[in-house]
C-alpha cells in the first residue's frame, strides 16, 4: 500500500482544458430532497484498494451508509495504481471525474487550481474541528490563481522511523545505545563512519535526500504567499554540503547518485548500509525476508531537526457533482473517526481524525520491534508536518532537484548553482 506522495505530472497537462470546461460547465447540485434527506447516487473512486484485503471493508462501509440513508446509492469503482494519474487527467479534461475521489495533495492541488474540486472549508466549515491540525493544514491550498481553501477531507496518514543495522553500527565503532535522531548529530557521526568504515564497504546512507528531508532539516521550501520556492537558502546549501562531505568520505554510497538505483533496502539487508528510513511495513519485510538483519535492528525516531514528515491521502469532492450534499456527506463519513480507525488497523497506517491516536492499537506497550516502530510512528503522526508542498511535483520538481544535487555532490557544479537551478526550474513550473 502506498504511503508517499505520488507524481501527477499527467494531470497537469489537462489543467488548461479543465479550466475552460469548468467555466462553461453546469451541474445540478441539489443533493437532497425537499425534506432535507439525502437521496440519489454518486460514484466513489479509490486507488488500488479493491482486493481480498480491503474489499470487504469497503463493501461493509457502503452497505452501512446506504442502510442509514435509505434512497442513496454509492457506486464504488477502483482504479489500478498504474496509469492512475493518466486516468485522472483524462476524466478531468472530459469533465467526467467521479463524485468522490481518492488522491494525494499534489494531484488535489492541480485539480483545485483548475476549479474542479469543492472547497470543503467553504462548504462545511465545521469539518475542520474533526481532523488533526497538521492534516487539515496539509489539505489547505493557496497560491496565484487559487482561492485559499481546504480542497478535500484528510484521510489516512503515514510516517515511519529510522532503522539502524546494529551489526554495521558496531563494525564501524559507533555507539549503538546512542544513535542520532537529528540530522545535525547524524552528520557528525557520518564524519566518523567515513573514516572508520570507508574501506570496509559499509556506508552510513545509500540515498540522496528526498524533497521532504529538506523540511525535516529545517529548510523552508516556499515563501509564505506560495509564489516562489526558497530551497536555495543558506540552510539548504548547508544540508547538501553535508551530503557532499558524506559522499567524499565514503559515508554516502556511490550508488546513491544513480537515478535508476533503488537498491537501498537490499543493501541495508546485506549489511552494507548502516541506516535507512522506513515504515511499519519495513519491520515485517525485515522479519520475513532478512531475519539476521531483523535480529540486529534498532528503531529510532525519524531523522529530523524540526518535525518528522508525514504523508497523507485525501478524499476530494468534484465541484461539478450533481449530488453535492450526498458526495460531501459520504466523503465525511468515510473519513470519520470510527471508519478511519477501523481501516487503519486493517492497513497498518494512521488516522487523520482528532483523538483517534488514543486507541490502544496505536500505542502498544511491548518492547518488540513492531511495537517500538508503532509508538514512534504514532507520536510523529500527531506532531509531524507534511513538508512537501502540494505544488511540488514528484515527477518533475523532485526529479530535477535530485539530478541537480547529484551533480553538485560529484563536484560537477557548486551546491549553490545546483539549488539555484532547481529553484529556477520549479518557479517556472509554478507560474504555468
Amino acid at each position: 500500500m502506498r504511503f508517499s506522495a505520488k507524481g501527477v505530472v499527467a494531470v497537469g497537462g489537462a489543467v488548461a482544458m479543465v479550466m475552460s470546461m469548468a467555466a462553461c460547465g453546469g451541474s445540478n447540485n441539489n443533493a437532497s430532497s425537499s425534506d432535507g434527506k439525502l437521496s440519489g447516487e454518486i460514484t466513489f473512486q479509490t486507488w488500488n484498494l479493491k482486493n481480498d484485503k480491503y474489499t470487504p471493508y469497503f463493501e461493509d462501509l457502503i452497505a452501512a451508509y446506504e442502510k442509514d440513508n435509505p434512497g442513496t446509492k454509492i457506486k464504488w469503482v477502483d482504479q489500478p495504481s498504474e496509469g492512475y494519474e493518466d486516468k485522472l487527467s483524462a476524466d478531468a479534461a472530459a469533465g467526467s471525474l467521479p463524485d468522490v475521489i481518492d488522491m494525494g495533495p499534489n494531484a488535489a492541488y492541480i485539480l483545485a487550481k483548475a476549479g474542479t474540486l469543492l472547497n470543503i472549508a467553504q462548504e462545511d466549515p465545521s469539518a475542520k474541528d474533526l481532523y488533526l491540525d497538521n492534516a487539515w493544514k496539509g489539505a489547505t491550498f493557496k497560491g496565484e490563481g487559487l482561492e485559499e481553501g481546504t480542497y478535500g477531507f484528510p484521510w489516512y496518514l503515514n510516517t515511519g522511523p529510522t532503522f539502524y543495522n546494529k551489526a554495521a553500527v558496531e563494525a564501524c565503532g559507533a555507539d549503538a545505545s546512542n544513535l542520532p535522531t537529528t540530522y545535525d548529530d547524524f552528520f557528525k557521526l557520518a564524519d566518523q563512519i567515513g573514516k572508520t568504515c570507508g574501506e570496509k564497504g559499509i556506508s552510513m546512507l545509500a540515498k540522496l535526500p528526498n524533497s521532504e528531508n529538506y523540511g525535516e532539516y529545517g529548510v523552508e521550501m516556499m515563501n509564505k504567499d506560495r509564489t516562489s520556492y526558497t530551497f536555495n537558502s543558506d540552510k539548504a546549501q548547508s544540508f547538501i554540503e553535508n551530503y557532499k562531505k558524506m559522499y567524499d568520505s565514503g559515508a554516502l554510497s556511490k550508488e546513491a547518485l544513480n537515478a535508476n538505483w533503488n537498491g537501498e533496502t537490499d543493501a541495508f539487508k546485506q549489511g552494507k548500509v548502516m541506516a535507512m528510513a522506513g515504515s511499519l511495513y519495513s519491520v515485517n519485510d525485515f522479519k520475513e525476508n532478512a531475519p539476521e538483519v531483523y535480529k540486529n535492528l534498532i528503531v529510532t525516531k525519524r531523522l529530523a531537526n524540526s518535525s518528522a514528515n508525514i504523508f497523507m491521502e485525501m478524499l476530494v469532492v468534484n465541484s461539478q457533482t450533481k449530488n453535492k450534499a450526498l458526495a460531501i456527506d459520504f466523503a465525511k463519513y468515510v473519513t470519520n473517526k470510527e471508519n478511519q480507525v477501523k481501516f487503519d488497523k486493517l492497513a497498518n497506517i494512521f488516522p487523520s481524525t482528532k483523538d483517534s491516536m488514543d486507541d490502544p492499537f496505536f500505542k502498544p506497550e511491548g518492547d518488540d520491534l513492531e511495537s517500538q516502530a508503532m509508538r514512534i510512528s504514532a507520536e510523529q503522526i500527531e506532531t509531524g508536518t507534511l513538508w512537501v508542498p502540494p505544488e511540488f511535483s514528484e515527477a518533475q520538481d523532485t526529479t530535477n532537484l535530485r539530478e541537480q544535487v547529484a551533480q553538485a555532490i560529484q563536484g560537477k557544479q557548486s551546491v549553490k548553482d545546483a539549488l539555484d537551478s532547481a529553484v529556477k526550474f520549479s518557479d517556472e513550473r509554478l507560474q504555468q
